[in-house]
């Protein structure tokens, strides 16, 4: 609710947003007025219902009943397609519903900001994995002192970190991959791995991550 109203209230980051989701994932948000809503017919509202009626989605009887009591809501608008359609926040998957407010709040013009992100990567094809670390070190690099810190599971995270490197778009002392692995004692042990100018490792990787695709195509 809060990022409903921030966006829809705030033109000027609801713009920027845009442009971040058309590169993103050919989307578009837009505000639309209750209506819109009132001239969906009630054979429209079934046939949407056979495919809400699972976990969260049954309460969609109660969400007719409620949405023309606001003044303005968001819908996404789909892009890629040569007809345009638009699709309410109910319809949308976690992956999307995850990286809007996500990429909202990385907009922000408060300088000094440490952003700390677990798996940003659930829920993503592989091909936005790499757009969506693209997006951050975009943002990253046009803006005052923002820094991130991303757990992640992704080998295509870190690939993408290593091109970004050697193509000059990242220096490698602006990166610091760490990994993180349980002693037998079941403490923590955090090894640095430096990239060199060239997008590689200085360091062998210590297992278990890169190694893991070789083992699956030699086996």
């Amino acid at each position: 609710d809060n990022f409903d109203d921030v966006i829809c209230n705030n033109k000027e980051l609801r713009q920027e947003l845009n442009r971040k989701l058309k590169s993103l994932l050919n989307l578009k948000l837009i505000v639309v007025s209750p209506e819109w809503i009132k001239s969906i017919s009630d054979d429209a509202f079934v046939r949407l219902r056979k495919q809400w009626d699972k976990g969260a989605s049954r309460n969609l009887w109660s969400l007719r009943k409620n949405w023309p009591k606001k003044d303005k809501f968001l819908m996404l608008q789909d892009l890629t397609f040569n007809r345009f359609f638009n699709i309410h926040g109910k319809e949308i998957g976690k992956g999307p519903s995850n990286i809007l407010p996500f990429l909202a709040q990385i907009l922000s013009k408060k300088p000094n900001s440490t952003y700390l992100i677990q798996e940003l990567e659930n829920n993503w094809h592989p091909k936005n994995q790499r757009k969506i670390i693209e997006t951050i070190v975009d943002v990253m690099k046009k803006s005052e002192h923002k820094n991130f810190i991303l757990e992640t599971h992704s080998e295509i995270f870190i690939l993408t970190v290593q091109k970004l490197v050697q193509k000059g778009i990242l220096k490698p002392e602006e990166v610091s991959i760490n990994y993180i692995s349980r002693s037998k004692d079941g403490s923590s042990n955090v090894r640095h791995i430096p990239l060199n100018s060239q997008g590689g490792f200085e360091k062998a990787w210590p297992g278990g991550f890169f190694n893991e695709r070789m083992e699956v195509l030699t086996s």
